[in-house]
């Protein structure tokens, strides 16, 4: 293929063109209730042992004070300072996830850092945060049928990174385009076992964001990196998967991936939200004595089992660390029934030690349902070719509104009484299908629990009152806006 007319190249070309004024105000929307959920999940991550080791060890760092740890307010070096923030994001698998990436630990954190770094308005950090939505969404989904998955593509906050210094700082495409070869010049490859099995996990967004900031800025002083490293035979998707869907990188500007976000409003991964939100309605709607309850099944899709299986070599009881926890259906729905929450307060280690969660856990069992398995390929942007034509997807030609993200889940609570309760979903709350303001309400909902401790009622509610007109603010404002998230002296 000609590299200047290959993907390497329209990406490129499209991040240097793209203006505030060329995104839907829908998406813009969809963009401010992502930094409210990051926020959230920043806040929640810096209670976490991982999350204090990090920043403890980032704060001996030298560096210049250009941009904020959040929620310190500390201020070092836009590198270290992306660093803590994305791992403080991911410290409890709480983050925002679109098709197909987690992408809010760099396009948000990323582009708030450097903005401030740059003094640059609200406009401008929603223009680079979309755009690195954009871009990191199409290099997930180009490698769909791979090795790796979900918050494993940690390639992505490569591109997420590179994509955000590059568009603050007002790079054209040739320069663009070198940042991304730069950045995705060694692309990691992360490890299950230690994904799963460490609290290291917590760096997975860390090192590559920063690697991808530092290749826009080796671009911008004259270091080329290769014009066509996506599609090149011997380049980035080649060596991730056997069935690449080059059709990702279509439909720059017109379908939007921003417009799939995700909102967990729970610690863990996104194949258990929709039974751990059964599992939190049923026990709000009836009395549920948890020491009376006989069995719980919870009959789910193949991706919440897929997600079972892998995790399941890493939780060893009350011995489990929160990273575990966070992937084991048993032990959430254990504890959201006794506590009536999941929350971070379910992920403290005094919390995992309780032998009556572990009792409980012991009696949930996770099956596949046929039904909802169907409903997930029929909701899926991705379409299973007929005999020898394989997987195909076409962002040029997608309607979003036709799809859903669908992570249906069926839960049954049978009580020693022989009294049934059950609710099923199919779409988790703050999920893409659910109404946009719905989905609103779930991101300030859950910026509001995990900052106001912090931040207090007033702080914390005037910082979500800037993020809903952070498309009006000037660079004072965006210095204030981020002051407010911290805690203050």
């Amino acid at each position: 293929m000609d590299e200047d007319s290959g993907a390497t190249y329209r990406l490129a070309e499209w991040v240097a063109s793209t203006t505030f004024d060329d995104i839907p105000a829908r998406v813009v929307e969809e963009a401010k209730s992502q930094i409210l959920s990051v926020l959230g999940a920043v806040h929640a991550g810096a209670a976490t042992d991982a999350g204090c080791a990090v920043v403890a060890t980032v704060s001996e760092w030298p560096g210049r004070p250009e941009a904020t740890l959040i929620p310190s307010g500390t201020r070092s070096s836009v590198y270290n300072a992306v660093y803590a923030n994305a791992a403080l994001s991911m410290a409890l698998d709480y983050d925002d996830y679109l098709f197909a990436g987690h992408t809010g630990h760099s396009a948000v954190l990323a582009s708030l850092a450097l903005a401030e770094k740059l003094g640059r308005a609200g406009r401008d950090v929603l223009t680079a945060q979309i755009v690195a939505n954009e871009v990191e969404g199409r290099v997930g989904a180009s490698v769909l049928f791979g090795p790796q998955n979900g918050q494993l593509w940690t390639f992505i906050h490569l591109v997420g990174g590179a994509v955000s210094a590059a568009k603050l700082a007002g790079l054209d495409a040739v320069t663009t385009r070198s940042a991304l070869g730069i950045a995705l010049l060694q692309p990691p490859y992360g490890l299950w076992a230690g994904f799963f099995g460490s609290e290291a996990k917590t760096l997975m967004a860390s090192g590559p964001t920063t690697a991808g900031i530092q290749a826009a800025d080796l671009a911008a002083h004259g270091l080329g990196g290769s014009p066509d490293v996506i599609e090149h035979p011997q380049g980035f998707v080649q060596a991730f998967t056997h069935t690449p869907l080059l059709g990702a990188y279509s439909g720059l500007g017109t379908t939007w991936l921003t417009e799939t976000l995700c909102y967990k409003l729970y610690p863990g991964c996104a194949y258990l939200d929709t039974a751990i939100d059964c599992v939190l309605a049923l026990a709000g709607a009836g009395s549920i004595d948890p020491a009376r309850i006989a069995a719980i099944e919870v009959a789910a899709g193949p991706l919440t089992l897929g997600m079972e299986a892998l995790a399941a070599a890493h939780v060893k009881g009350p011995a489990s660390t929160p990273v575990a926890l966070n992937f084991s259906l048993p032990y959430s729905a254990a504890v959201a029934l006794i506590d009536r929450e999941l929350t971070p307060r379910q992920f403290a280690r005094a919390r995992i030690a309780d032998p009556a969660v572990w009792a409980l856990a012991a009696k949930v069992r996770v099956t596949l349902d046929e039904e909802f398995a169907a409903r997930t390929r029929a909701s899926s942007l991705v379409r299973m070719g007929d005999g020898d034509s394989g997987p195909h997807l076409d962002l040029a030609t997608a309607d979003l509104s036709r799809h859903r993200m669908s992570f249906g889940a069926r839960v049954r609570i049978t009580c020693d009484d022989g009294r049934t309760l059950e609710k099923a979903e199919e779409v988790p709350r703050g999920g893409w299908g659910r109404p946009p303001d719905e989905k609103r309400r779930a991101a300030e909902e859950k910026f509001l629990r995990e900052a106001t401790p912090a931040l207090g009622c007033a702080r914390a509610a005037e910082a979500l009152a800037m993020v809903g007109a952070l498309d009006e603010a000037d660079p004072a404002a965006l210095s204030r806006l981020v002051a407010l998230v911290c805690t203050p002296s």
